[in-house]
């Protein structure tokens, strides 16, 4: 059957057996509450040291590799840079050995094709003599001052490459 419910007496949860909690069971409670919230955070700590330590060996690492290319590159153009010198070099000695060779028949010719050829063997030991950055800074410095003649060394280098080239793909 059903029994009306009286609203004026009112039961508390004890009574009604809802709650059978002890004050020890309740501070043992929030004696492992404050348990987890200390192993929580020192979890945490953790685990932010060992991301900083995995960052911090992770930036080590790319910045060594990056060092390994950035020498390996510089090695590269340094060698290309003396082979490029040398190249220029010999371009300069059959300059001069050709200024010889007309000495007889025009000495005026071969005086300025000999002056040419000193020009271009300065050329030669500068750079040989700079390193990558001062010939990159000094190329800029002469393409600002004089950007008609840039163009047209680098149009008459390219031709010579090219020619260089199509010689060396025939031999």
């Amino acid at each position: 059957m059903n029994t009306p419910i009286n609203n004026d007496q009112q039961e508390s949860p004890a009574e009604l057996g809802w709650l059978h909690t002890s004050e020890a069971e309740v501070a043992g409670s929030k004696e492992a509450l404050g348990k987890l919230k200390s192993s929580a955070a020192e979890t945490a700590g953790h685990l932010k040291t060992a991301a900083a330590s995995v960052s911090t060996d992770a930036k080590n690492y790319a910045g060594s590799v990056a060092s390994d290319a950035a020498g390996a590159f510089k090695e590269a153009v340094e060698t290309n840079k003396t082979a490029g010198a040398d190249a220029i070099a010999n371009i300069a000695h059959s300059v001069k050995e050709a200024a010889d060779g007309i000495e007889k028949q025009s000495p005026q010719v071969a005086g300025m094709v000999r002056s040419a050829a000193e020009g271009v063997e300065r050329i030669s030991s500068d750079i040989r003599d700079r390193n990558v950055g001062e010939l990159l800074d000094s190329v800029t410095k002469f393409a600002q001052r004089q950007p008609a003649a840039f163009f047209g060394v680098g149009i008459l280098a390219g031709v010579v490459l090219t020619r260089i080239m199509r010689s060396s793909d025939r031999s």
